[in-house]
């Protein structure tokens, strides 16, 4: 009986043993996780602020491209309310002096 006792008992601390390692790899394998999550978390992270920074310099060029057409094209506007100033100036006038004296 007593060798049974002791069996029994060998065979409890051969147990307790295995989960104490199953605890022990457990906790490994959990730091191990949490440590890979991290660093997808900060690739992830950097990816994202990479194409951040990608699709605000594209945004910016798109911006600065579009300002200088209206730039462009304001000043053609200018320069051909100009011309038609020089041009027809003389006649302008006349046509307001002409819409004046009529009332």
């Amino acid at each position: 009986m007593e060798k049974v006792i002791n069996h029994l008992y060998e065979i409890e601390k051969k147990a307790n043993q295995i989960l104490e390692r199953a605890n022990t790899e457990k906790t490994e394998l959990f730091e191990e996780n949490e440590k890979a999550i991290a660093k997808m978390e900060a690739e992830i992270a950097e990816e994202t602020d990479r194409k951040i920074r990608e699709l605000y310099e594209q945004a910016q060029e798109e911006i600065e491209k579009e300002r200088q057409q209206l730039l462009d094209k304001c000043n053609k506007q200018l320069a051909d309310m100009e011309n038609n100033y020089k041009n027809n100036h003389d006649s302008l006038v006349d046509k307001v002096f002409r819409a004046i004296i009529q009332f």
